[in-house]
């Protein structure tokens, strides 16, 4: 989505002009052609959305650090861990799986994080963050690529189905990963257009 000096806005769809209008609490503009969200109205503000921005760093570092269950089976203690499972794909026959669950677990959920971080700090004191314009496309377009809430649901269900024939924990880090996921929602649910407004404006 586009917009220009004369304050329109252009539908990323069917590319049809819209003149932008002030939201109110909960409102939303779609276009009037092919009805898709074209912008919402932003209910968090700047400290609001780096606190919890802050928070979901923290939840990364735990969910990557510990362990996602513990599993014990003939004496045995096993704990698994994300990074534990991309390597241990990357080093055998599942290279290409592995690469996958590195970029879209990790890497770019850091990269969305560190990108957040960096301009709302600015953005709250009081200046715009230099790089803004790009950074904020990289921050639109690695949106697609974090599949947090996909790994979560793998996870939980391998929980469930291998809980009736070994010992299973679930640790620390499955709990991170489910927050961090709910917060990483929060923030996709706040359009580019709030974004970049935000960017552009004095805290």
């Amino acid at each position: 989505m586009s917009k220009g000096a004369s304050e329109l806005i252009v539908c990323p769809h069917c590319d049809v002009l819209h003149r932008d209008v002030t939201l109110g609490r909960h409102e939303v503009a779609a276009c009037v052609a092919c009805g898709r969200v074209l912008g919402r109205h932003r209910s968090l503000s700047v400290d609001q959305l780096l606190a919890l921005t802050l928070a979901a760093a923290l939840l990364f570092v735990i969910a990557s650090a510990y362990p996602l269950m513990s599993v014990e089976i003939g004496g045995m203690h096993t704990e698994a861990t994300i990074w534990g499972a991309a390597w241990l794909m990357l080093s055998g026959w599942a290279a290409w799986p592995g690469v996958v669950i590195a970029i879209t677990m990790l890497l770019v959920p850091l990269l969305q994080i560190a990108l957040l971080i960096w301009i709302l700090m600015f953005v709250r004191l009081g200046h715009r963050a230099p790089g803004s314009r790009a950074l904020l496309v990289a921050l639109h377009w690695s949106r697609p690529w974090s599949m947090t809430e996909v790994f979560l649901l793998g996870a939980v269900v391998a929980i469930v189905k291998l809980s009736g024939w070994v010992h299973i924990v679930p640790g620390m880090g499955i709990w991170a990963l489910a927050s961090l996921t709910v917060l990483l929602t929060i923030f996709s649910l706040v359009d580019v257009r709030s974004w970049w407004a935000l960017s552009q404006i004095e805290a």
